[in-house]
């Protein structure tokens, strides 16, 4: 595709899609948390499970440290939504196994969902912004 783009003459565009971090990754990223979201279904799967979705976080997080560090991505006050989503979820998922916070687990994971997707809604209308 570079030699496609380089043959055109438009070296500028080529630069700017050389800088930006690949958008495969947060699909990828996508596709191994419901990867895991569906292994976890499967009792005798359960390992596999956590193995996807500490992949699919990973590579997010991937995305946004080469997009923040390559200056293309700005993070502003919104990224205190997502640390806040993630400890929620974290401490919903730890609450699950103790039958003292059964009530609270499912509050905790609704709200760090919550969170998370504020985040995601807020990022993208914020990047669609900046072009």
């Amino acid at each position: 595709m570079s030699l496609f783009i380089t043959l055109q003459g438009n070296k500028m565009f080529m630069a700017k899609m050389i800088n930006k971090p690949s958008k495969w990754l947060l699909i990828l990223g996508g596709i191994f948390i419901l990867l895991g979201i569906l292994l976890r279904m499967q009792a005798e799967l359960f390992d596999w499970s956590i193995v996807f979705f500490a992949a699919g976080g990973s590579l997010k997080v991937i995305y946004l440290v080469i997009g923040v560090s390559r200056k293309i991505l700005k993070i502003g006050w919104e990224i205190i939504l997502l640390f806040i989503g993630v400890s929620l979820v974290m401490m919903g998922v730890f609450f699950k196994n103790y039958s003292a916070f059964d009530h609270l687990y499912r509050w905790f994971i609704l709200f760090g969902v919550i969170c998370k997707v504020s985040f995601l809604v807020i990022f993208v209308r914020r990047q669609k912004l900046r072009k």
